[in-house]
């Protein structure tokens, strides 16, 4: 160790310079000021620790030390002052020694795990929200964003002793850098998860990475002697003024989910600017359609309901599922317009599919609060009744649970009128963030629908399995229907099972639906 020192006691310093010989270490001492601060500045290797008697140098060692940790060397030991620690001179020559070491081993703790927080260590690579406060700099220009899912990544990862996995993780990074543009800026966002920045990239280029990322990681990856067949789903946002990171990450997430709920091994994603374009008159071009994911009770037997899907296709955006575009509709204001339409058509459906059973079926129906404005759902739901003979108990209105809180503060009144008519109520995506249980026990609801990301790690984590149970006892204590959406294996729909879930929806029984397919399913399926 390089320790140095501006000390005017001459008796104190000898004694630093004996202490430093006998633990081997290079000492430099001095009560010049001016000289201290030359060597100081010239010193190879740089000074380690830095030490003083004086308090009045204090102000010169803090800014002349570097990273070096500064020891005020005091008679007493009783001062305090935040530029340096403070030790009592008249220690024993040990505890000296153990004191000097304890601060040096301290600032290199420090600076060897400083930026863990900010990268992860085994692949060295940014994590995915120091990579976001890294792309400021890039304002007002062409940005793109992928998120990048391993698909099935429990089955890489089960089986492996946790020295293997880190060759995994630093394998799977390096394979996903090669497959990037030189430009990208790769991140880490967990074992499964990265993100990829693409600066200066137009729509175009974007959608290309993204694919030709794609495309590349399935070319086996050569572990241990073997090789390894991979598959992953790519999510990708752009901005052509880029502006706001987390709205980009946002859009470039729930394109990746989209690209895992269609199956994996593909990329997805939406130009927002294209879309921004379109999308206030998708609905008088007659670019959205409904398909129907149906819902089974946990046998797998009994058809017992469905939700309403909206797509939208267009000339210039494709085909868009509505985690790619609803949050651009709610953020520019025409999801009110949207999910009335969504609703009316599905109603007029509803109503001659239901006839007559005495066991009606749910229709499971995505509103957004801004429906609820002036009681404008509540009148639309009456007329549907009065026109179509529509039974309101049909109707099954899913919102998150975030805004269904918000409605219980908000539009109290227009909730119980809709539930006075028979309309339920379900609480969507729970599982997917905090939820207060406390709170949600003031919604008017009859049914939890446990999201698809905690379905998906069910198997594998122990902390979602838990997670679904306590919804899954939360509804069998106040009676309420659970359904679990996204199952697509045998083993998930076996844990829910022991777990009480009453309903399931998933790729397992059945894809979404035309509503052609769904009434020829009506009078094929058990209800």
């Amino acid at each position: 160790m390089n320790l140095c020192g501006l000390i005017e006691n001459p008796s104190l310093r000898e004694r630093l310079s004996l202490l430093a010989a006998d633990a081997g270490w290079s000492c430099w001492l001095s009560d010049d000021a001016a000289l201290f601060e030359r060597v100081l500045d010239t010193m190879q290797p740089a000074a380690e620790l830095v030490i003083t008697d004086a308090p009045a140098h204090l102000g010169l060692l803090a800014r002349c030390a570097g990273r070096a940790p500064v020891i005020l060397l005091a008679r007493d030991g009783g001062e305090q002052h935040a530029s340096a620690t403070v030790l009592d001179a008249l220690l024993p020559d040990a505890e000296l020694l153990l004191s000097f070491k304890t601060c040096v081993n301290a600032r290199r703790f420090r600076e060897r795990f400083a930026d863990l927080d900010s990268h992860e260590p085994i692949t060295s690579l940014p994590r995915h929200d120091e990579l976001l406060r890294s792309l400021g700099s890039h304002q007002d220009a062409g940005m793109g964003l992928l998120v990048v899912q391993i698909d099935h990544p429990h089955h890489l990862y089960s089986h492996l002793d946790p020295v293997s996995r880190s060759d995994l993780l630093g394998a799977l990074g390096e394979q996903v850098r090669r497959a990037l543009p030189p430009q990208a800026v790769l991140g880490f966002y967990d074992p499964a998860c990265f993100a990829a920045a693409l600066p200066g990239f137009s729509a175009a280029t974007t959608a290309g990475a993204a694919q030709t990322l794609v495309t590349a990681m399935r070319q086996p990856l050569a572990f241990r002697g073997g090789q390894m067949h991979i598959t992953v789903s790519v999510g990708y946002g752009f901005e052509a003024l880029f502006s706001d990171a987390d709205r980009l990450w946002t859009q470039a997430w729930r394109a990746m989910r989209q690209a895992l709920e269609e199956g994996g091994d593909r990329a997805a994603g939406m130009a927002e600017t294209a879309a921004a374009d379109r999308l206030p008159n998708a609905l008088t071009r007659e670019e959205f359609s409904l398909v129907l994911q149906p819902q089974f009770g946990a046998d797998g037997e009994r058809l017992t309901g469905a939700e309403v899907l909206l797509r939208w296709q267009g000339l210039e955006v494709g085909n868009l599922s509505p985690s790619q575009f609803i949050p651009l509709a709610e953020r520019r204001g025409h999801m009110a317009r949207i999910g009335d339409w969504v609703l009316e058509r599905a109603c007029r459906e509803a109503a001659t599919w239901f006839e007559n059973r005495i066991n009606p079926l749910r229709l499971g129906v995505n509103v957004s609060p801004h429906q609820f404005g002036k009681g404008a759902i509540v009148d639309q739901i009456n007329r549907f009744r009065a026109e179509r003979w529509l039974d309101p108990a049909i109707l099954e209105l899913e919102l998150p649970h975030e805004a269904m809180l918000a409605l219980v503060d908000t539009h109290r009144e227009h909730l119980y009128r809709l539930r006075d008519l028979g309309v339920r109520f379900a609480l969507d995506n729970l599982g997917s963030g905090l939820m207060d249980t406390n709170r949600l026990l003031r919604c008017p609801v009859d049914t939890l629908k446990i999201d698809r990301s905690l379905i998906q790690r069910i198997e594998a984590d122990p902390r979602a399995r838990e997670l679904a149970e306590q919804i899954c006892r939360l509804g069998q204590r106040f009676g309420l229907r659970v359904v679990a959406v996204g199952v697509e294996t045998q083993a998930q729909l076996i844990i829910l099972q022991g777990f009480g879930c009453t309903d399931v929806q998933g790729f397992l029984f059945s894809q979404p639906v035309s509503l052609a397919r769904f009434g020829e399913l009506l009078t094929n399926r058990p209800t």
